[in-house]
């Protein structure tokens, strides 16, 4: 076909080159007969119109049609290849992921997985295996699945990928290595660390990611959440933030109970339970500290309820009797804080959080001026503690917080898979603006209170 091409296109050019050269010379000929003799130059110009004119068309039209069909067989024949490699790239895409084929789902990758039952990451992605709308294409651990970084994985790493891998799913160790993002729409949920989810949310990105779903803080400083915001506008995907007590059924009785007292202020306590000899794993594991890790739940929800920015921030008073700071390892960090913010509208709210309080956490609203209690609303409740117990004793080795918080992950996990299979926001979650209102409180609260302990 080239070569026929080429032939066609050199004799095109030749033609035109001969037949201007012969065309001259008539001209210049006619141009002297008609000093001698105008009238029949004239009948000989006419003449010569006549039977030259039309056999030059004709030559040239043969060497276009030619070019033409050339061409076009050309064309029929890229778009037949292109075709048949659009279909085997499809086919080999649908074949990916637990529910592959199946309509009225949503294709899915978890980014940073961690070690069963120890991993943030990895319950997400046990829930997300049950979720009928999901298809799970594929697991990014940078740090497992990296033999450069992590020659002899835990026994549990491997098992678990080998188990999970025979229901479809592709465990890579970046993002790079699933196939691009291109023939449907896909969510990202990255919980890796809080170190690495700029780099993490950057390549899902460019990888063709419509929506993500990112663990809070989402990011070590609010100069890379706000970077990472404006590059999800330029790409156009909708990014949500993982602060499940946005929609715990005790947040929502607190706040309902605090909007019909006027003179109401409301305290959030947030507990966890871990040992005191587990501190230094806790303090490692969770290096961007406290506030920006534990209490950025409690600090979403001053933000998205009450108004509390570093902008409208009137006071922010340290229960020091209750404070602890602590050194660890190398790591610096807090082991339990208390404080009170009160904005410039004069609304107070006050966080208590503590590493080692135990699996019960609670809301709590009084009347600012008697002091009286209004409402306590503890979470998990007698009923669902009772639950969690058994769960635990049954599993020592999985943290007990999956089993108290495990309703709200899949809550917010419900809600953002179906607002992206319907191009809708998600309602009563979280927004990446709402995550950097959160992280500047986070970063402020840190130096006051590393200042006054």
């Amino acid at each position: 076909l080239v070569v026929s091409l080429s032939l066609c296109l050199h004799n095109v050019s030749a033609l035109f080159g001969s037949e201007k050269r012969k065309l001259k010379k008539l001209q210049e000929e006619e141009a002297a007969r008609l000093l001698a003799e105008e009238a029949a130059a004239e009948e000989a110009a006419a003449a010569t119109k006549m039977i030259n004119i039309p056999f030059l068309d004709i030559e040239v039209e043969q060497n276009i049609l030619c070019t033409f069909v050339v061409m076009t067989i050309i064309s029929i024949l890229l778009m037949l290849l292109m075709g048949k490699k659009s279909e085997e790239e499809t086919c080999e895409t649908s074949k990916i992921g637990n529910r592959p084929n199946t309509s009225g789902t949503l294709d899915v990758v978890l980014v940073g997985c961690g070690l069963p039952k120890r991993g943030m990451g990895w319950y997400h992605l046990t829930q997300l295996l049950d979720m009928k709308n999901v298809n799970v294409v594929g697991v990014v651990e940078p740090f497992f699945m990296n033999p450069n970084l992590c020659k002899s994985p835990p026994a549990s790493w491997t098992e678990f990928v080998d188990q999970t891998s025979k229901a479809g799913v592709k465990f890579v160790s970046a993002v790079q290595e699933l196939p691009v993002f291109s023939k449907r729409d896909t969510l990202c949920l990255i919980a890796g660390r809080t170190s690495d989810n700029p780099k993490l949310f950057q390549q899902c990105l460019q990888h063709g990611a419509k929506c993500i779903y990112l663990e809070k803080p989402g990011a070590p400083t609010v100069t890379e959440l706000e970077e990472m915001k404006k590059l999800a506008e330029i790409m156009g995907s909708r990014v949500y933030l993982g602060y499940n007590k946005n929609v715990t059924p005790y947040v929502k009785k607190a706040l309902g109970v605090a909007e019909s007292e006027k003179e109401s202020k409301v305290t959030f306590v947030h507990n966890n339970s871990y040992k005191k000899e587990e501190l230094p794993e806790c303090f490692s594991r969770n290096s961007e500290g406290m506030l920006k890790n534990m209490a950025v739940h409690e600090l979403a929800l001053l933000v998205s309820f009450f108004g509390v920015t570093v902008d409208t921030l009137s006071k922010f008073t340290i229960d020091k009797k209750v404070s602890q700071k602590l050194t660890l390892g190398g790591f610096t960090d807090f082991s339990k804080v208390s404080f009170e913010v009160t904005t410039k509208s004069g609304k107070s709210v006050a966080v208590i959080a503590d590493r080692c309080g135990g699996n019960v956490s609670y809301a709590s609203v009084i009347n600012s001026k008697t002091k009286k209690e209004l409402g306590k609303f503890e979470f998990p409740d007698a009923a669902t503690q009772k639950k969690v117990d058994a769960l635990s004793k049954a599993d020592p080795e999985m943290m007990p917080y999956f089993f108290v918080q495990s309703d709200d992950y899949l809550e917010l996990k419900n809600r953002v898979v179906s607002a992206c299979l319907n191009d809708v926001d998600a309602e009563g979650v979280a927004t990446i603006s709402v995550a950097i209102e959160a992280l500047k409180l986070a970063e402020y609260g840190t130096a006051e209170l590393k200042k006054q302990l």
